[in-house]
């Protein structure tokens, strides 16, 4: 369980394989790995026109771990983008979102441990969304 991120067609799961949207995906504009600090192996992240994905190792596979909006030429699952306002995230989403030190959270079905849903506003207004993976058991 988690949140789904599509663009162009493409639904790509957070926690899932990230071979399985490669092909799909295209060439990226950007690559680049390094050690990872959680795990052995790498972390990779893959930059595309308007969002990042980035991966993490476990045993010789990568799994989609986060993903970043870089401009508002993508938007949720439900409609919202970077530059929209506070209440059309509430509109998507509801009241329910946690505020983590500025950042507003909403958990999967409502658990922490179903990957999130992440928002930073600057007044009113969305200037950061990522989802990220289910937490790794």
């Amino acid at each position: 369980a988690g949140f789904v991120f599509v663009h162009e067609g493409i639904e790509i799961k957070m926690g899932s394989l990230m071979s399985d949207y490669l092909d799909a995906l295209g060439e990226p504009i950007s690559y680049f790995e390094a050690a990872s600090c959680a795990f052995d192996g790498l972390d990779k992240m893959y930059s595309y026109n308007s969002f990042q994905i980035t991966t993490y190792p476990v045993g010789d596979k990568d799994y989609v771990g986060s993903i970043s909006f870089q401009d508002d030429m993508v938007e949720t699952k439900e409609g919202v983008a970077l530059f929209d306002t506070k209440a059309d995230m509430i509109a998507a989403y509801g009241e329910n979102y946690v505020d983590e030190n500025g950042v507003l959270i909403y958990y999967f079905d409502g658990n922490e441990k179903n990957g999130r849903l992440c928002f930073i506003l600057s007044g009113d207004e969305i200037i950061s969304i990522e989802y990220q993976a289910p937490a790794f058991e």
